[in-house]
């Protein structure tokens, strides 16, 4: 997967902005904030499972190089026919295909309430994943969204 001019170079800023010795590495434990600063925020679990893939030696630094290949498969991760249906979903909404863009969160209650006429408590579930209080639906926060298992009974209950 190519990536785009702009990921790239948003990439760098990132990177550089963590790269306190100049030296073309970040440390291990910077990379959940610096995924985070490329809007691609992640578990800690899962950060420390991404730092082992990558971490080759278990030198504790990341170079430049493993972290845009480690962006490109996070951010293009949606090749799936799933990924793509949440992409198209998205778009529909009015983000845009290659993910960028949002929702507005009050379109998304409008189409909800009224037009899918579902008696979810959406305006409870945007609360939840927006987590940065926009109002706005950012597409790691609407594939939460959709991923929120309101229609499920409490996996306690799961025999």
């Amino acid at each position: 997967m190519n990536l785009q001019e702009e990921d790239i170079k948003q990439c760098q800023i990132a990177f550089n902005d963590l790269d306190d010795r100049g030296e073309g590495e970040i440390m291990a434990d910077d990379l959940e904030y610096a995924l985070e600063l490329v809007g691609l925020k992640q578990k800690p679990h899962k950060v420390h499972k991404l730092i082992s893939e990558i971490d080759d030696g278990n030198r504790g630094r990341i170079k430049f190089k493993e972290f845009l290949a480690l962006f490109a498969k996070l951010k293009y991760a949606g090749s799936s026919d799933d990924d793509q249906d949440m992409i198209d979903a998205f778009v529909a909404m009015g983000g845009n295909e290659d993910t960028t863009g949002n929702v507005d969160a009050e379109k998304l209650i409008r189409i909800i309430k009224n037009e899918f006429e579902l008696t979810i408590d959406i305006e409870g579930l945007i609360k939840e994943v927006d987590t940065d209080g926009s109002g706005v639906i950012e597409f790691g926060e609407f594939k939460e969204l959709l991923k929120t298992n309101y229609l499920q009974d409490d996996e306690n209950d799961i025999p």
